[in-house]
């Protein structure tokens, strides 16, 4: 029992020190030279610079054979895709490494406080979706404060425009004048102009790292006002009125649907919480649930349901507009 104990242990320090490598790498600041230009690169597997090897030399090697592995892959565009909406300053091997960082760690951890293998293997399944939790988390709090300040976004533009300035001009005004979101977006677009992608290019790229129906709508008016012509100003300053309009109709919206939200939480952690208890109270009693045998269905028939139940509360208190 010795040998296994001082491996949990080891196991446990290196998917801590992986956690933690993931996650100083997700809040860092800088913006590396290749993550900037890959945004403009069909690739999904961003190339690496002389700085960045530099900061991740020792996992350099664990890195390159991963991303080798998953180059290529349907999942790898995907969750390049999520990490540039999230704005996650991390590459595609380093953030499945981060789903298998985490899924060992809490396998060892819940392996050691329970010894049961069952037990363990579950949470490293429950382990390798938290990772992707967070991302789309955090996506999802970025989406709804750039729909926020989209119309304070159109504000300056119609501003900029019947000043006389022209539409890179006014995207410059945007990205230096507002917080983020909005203003990081922006910048990226003039920074893409610059490089040398035409401007109605640049904000189809902008359209595909925000996923907002407003924001689509703002672009596509941008678009056709390139082809055909016409006072673009005055179209954004009609826009701007409608998307006001939606988003004070989506926070009563909010507001009306909170507390089914809240009833969804409470129900779907309320087992979790009680079967915790039970275990620090009666570990015997709970671990009888799942012995080898007939009542191993008990739980994992709880589990599905509880999943089902959150899944259709979700849909009940969804409303699309």
């Amino acid at each position: 029992m010795t040998p296994l104990i001082g491996l949990a242990a080891l196991g446990i320090a290196v998917g801590v020190l992986l956690v933690f490598v993931g996650l100083g790498r997700a809040i860092e600041p800088q913006e590396s030279v290749a993550s900037r230009l890959d945004i403009l690169t069909p690739q999904p597997l961003p190339t690496y610079d002389a700085d960045h090897t530099e900061r991740t030399r020792w996992l350099h090697p664990i890195v390159e054979t991963l991303g080798r592995l998953i180059s290529g892959r349907r999942f790898a565009a995907s969750m390049a895709t999520d990490l540039a909406r999230a704005n996650l300053p991390l590459t595609v091997p380093e953030y499945a490494l981060l789903h298998l960082a985490v899924a060992a760690l809490l396998f060892l951890v819940v392996l050691v406080l329970t010894r049961q293998l069952l037990l363990g293997m579950l949470a490293a399944v429950i382990g390798l979706f938290l990772p992707r939790v967070y991302v789309r988390r955090r996506e999802a709090k970025r989406l709804v404060a750039f729909q926020d300040q989209l119309p304070d976004v159109l504000t300056l533009l119609v501003g900029s425009l019947r000043s006389g300035y022209g539409i890179t001009i006014a995207m410059d005004t945007v990205a230096k004048q507002m917080p983020p979101p909005s203003g990081e977006e922006f910048g990226r677009v003039v920074r893409e102009v610059g490089l040398g992608v035409s401007a109605t290019q640049a904000m189809q790229n902008l359209v595909r790292r925000v996923r907002s129906d407003d924001l689509d709508l703002v672009v596509t008016a941008i678009s056709i006002q390139y082809e055909v012509g016409g006072n673009l100003a005055t179209i954004l300053e009609t826009i701007s009125g409608t998307i006001r309009d939606r988003i004070r109709l989506k926070g009563q919206l909010r507001v009306l649907t909170a507390q089914q939200s809240m009833q969804r939480t409470i129900l779907t952690l309320l087992p979790v919480a009680i079967g915790l208890i039970v275990y620090v109270l009666n570990p015997e009693y709970i671990l009888a649930l799942f012995t080898p045998g007939w009542t191993l269905l008990i739980p994992i028939t709880a589990v599905v349901l509880v999943i089902l139940g959150s899944l259709v509360m979700g849909k009940l208190s969804k409303v699309e507009f």
